[in-house]
């Protein structure tokens, strides 16, 4: 058996040296490893049927999985992050040059040393190794307990009906580790690629908005919409809360336009911005495959549309983020990892978006969707925005010390998310043209703020009022042409659905069209306001969120209770 531990041994370090480093160094959770120590197991099936032929096969699979990895090892090297699917896009879609020039980095003279210390353990444990005899039945009960570990629980799946989600599990796991990792990221590449195309085709089929005019602007015109991540509105403390987590925006209210009362339609990012980027509600929740998107919107009135995000690009939930972003006419994709939780600070969207205000377009819009405070809450901030560490401002202080800690780092990235917003604005500042910049979160977070204070994150099965509520924040150029019709006197404290943030936005950049309705946008005078619907819209099943006002005469004209079922 000795000989079988180090030809495991073997697999591991040429597998796992990537994931294990990620962990290390705080890039990435150990999940990755975690799947390298599993998968590597795997290559010790065939040695177990041919145990006398240990040496020649472990050369050939150490070969292989040697070949495949170091890519993903010099990927580390330079950048600290994971190579995936989301990376192979960039290089596949980069001009000619630009993907050179970002091979250039990925390969420096100084990987020949590492990569001579990264194989000499590998070849001294194989050189170590020597031919065994191993009894068949002893063989089929390791193969079957190994392909157990490793399939065992994705299997119960499809062995309930859902096979789909056995291969996603599976495909998932693998994916992380060498030689599957190269190989199945380029399949997920062009298998995820696809999907956004066809979305693409699909949105760029639309009819586009029929009669649509803007109002004359005073000159060259920008504007941004930032789209945070997982913040509630509960924890800032522009909003109230006790701990100073806007100290940044806090200098600068006398500028900001700040709504109070402003929720999400949905506690999921896709969920959420199939509406508010488009004109689906909770009411009509597959209008987005028929009308146009706000980038759309935004083409068509002139402006060139720039994207920029530190959002996961291609992944199997977020393709259609993917395919808004591509709507654009530029796009900066700057977060290649392949899990969540992974470090990717929003500090990256700095430069893009400096870049792209110097663009010498006379209109531009530009779109910076950010990674904001999305769990894990600790990945979320470098640490000198780790300011809050003990229960000391907490409204509910008698919390267990693990509920402290979690509360802590999602303060911190709440503090984090206030100092890159006021970046972003600053940088507009400075251009002195005429600009707006709108900012809201794509949904909140419950973080033990419900009493009895036992649950974190969002279940749009359970909702609660943190999950949905809101910042909504607008700052303007002191020229912007409508500011003072729209928002000086603006009514700050009216219940809003975001879902209809697009005639908002139409409403603030100065266009009408065919079909617009002011009883939508929140700036508007004739604003009826919201009732706020939650539930998944194709379930049926929508009620109103507790905790919010109902009316019973608004734009959803005969709203009362039962409504829904009604009709």
């Amino acid at each position: 058996m000795q000989q079988f531990i180090k030809a495991y041994g073997l697999f591991l370090i040429l597998g796992g040296l990537s994931q294990l480093l990620l962990w290390v160094f705080g890039a990435a959770s150990g999940e990755g490893f975690k799947d390298a120590v599993i998968i590597s197991s795997l290559w010790l099936i065939p040695l177990w049927w041919f145990p006398t032929r240990i040496r020649e096969l472990s050369a050939a699979i150490a070969l292989t999985i040697c070949i495949l990895a170091l890519p993903g090892l010099a990927y580390f090297l330079v950048y600290r992050q994971e190579l995936t699917q989301s990376l192979m896009m960039i290089l596949f879609e980069s001009n000619q040059s630009e993907s050179q020039e970002y091979l250039k980095n990925y390969f420096q003279w100084w990987f020949i040393p590492i990569f001579i210390l990264y194989l000499s353990i590998p070849l001294w444990l194989w050189q170590s190794l020597r031919p065994r005899h191993l009894e068949k039945s002893k063989a089929i009960a390791y193969s079957l307990m190994t392909l157990l570990l490793a399939f065992g629980s994705p299997l119960k799946y499809g062995l309930t009906g859902d096979w789909g989600l056995t291969v996603k599990k599976i495909n998932k796991h693998l994916a992380a580790i060498p030689p599957f990792q190269l190989l199945l990221g380029y399949v997920n590449y062009q298998t995820q690629l696809a999907e956004v195309e066809h979305t693409l085709l699909t949105m760029n089929a639309i009819k586009p908005l029929g009669h649509l005019r803007e109002q004359p602007k005073p000159g060259p015109t920008t504007i941004v919409l930032v789209i945070g991540e997982s913040t509630s509105r509960l924890h800032m403390g522009l909003y109230g809360y006790p701990r100073n987590t806007n100290p940044e925006l806090s200098k600068i209210k006398h500028e900001l336009t700040v709504f109070d009362n402003v929720y999400s339609p949905r506690p999921n990012t896709i969920e959420s911005l199939q509406q508010v980027l488009t004109f689906a509600d909770q009411l009509h929740p597959d209008e987005y495959k028929s009308k146009p998107s706000l980038v759309a919107m935004m083409k068509q009135a002139g402006y060139h549309t720039i994207w920029i995000t530190n959002q996961q690009t291609l992944t199997g939930r977020n393709t259609m983020l993917t395919s808004f972003a591509k709507q654009a006419d530029q796009q900066f994709f700057l977060n290649y990892e392949r899990r969540q939780n992974a470090y990717s600070f929003d500090d990256k969207v700095l430069n893009p978006f400096a870049e792209s205000l110097k663009n010498p377009h006379q209109k531009k819009f530009i779109v910076v969707h950010l990674l904001g405070t999305h769990m894990k809450y600790s990945y979320r901030y470098p640490e000198k925005f780790n300011v809050f560490k003990t229960s000391q401002g907490l409204p509910h202080p008698a919390l267990e010390e693990e509920k402290v800690a979690l509360i802590n780092s999602y303060d911190n990235a709440v503090r984090y998310n206030d100092w890159i917003l006021s970046q972003l604005i600053s940088s507009l500042k400075s251009t002195q043209q005429h600009s707006l910049l709108v900012y809201f979160s794509d949904h909140g977070e419950d973080v033990y703020d419900t009493a009895p204070y036992q649950f974190q994150g969002r279940n749009e099965a359970s909702p609660t009022l943190p999950m949905y509520s809101i910042p909504f924040i607008v700052w303007r150029s002191g020229n912007w042409f409508n500011a003072s019709r729209l928002l000086v006197q603006a009514r700050t404290h009216q219940q809003y659905d975001n879902a209809d943030f697009i005639y908002t936005m139409a409403e603030l950049a100065g266009i009408r069209f065919d079909g617009f309705q002011p009883e939508e946008s929140l700036v508007n005078s004739a604003f009826w306001q919201d009732n706020i619907l939650v539930g998944d819209p194709h379930l049926g099943k929508l009620q109103p969120l507790a905790g919010t006002q109902q009316f019973t005469f608004n734009k959803l004209a005969v709203w009362k209770p039962g409504y829904l079922a009604e009709h």
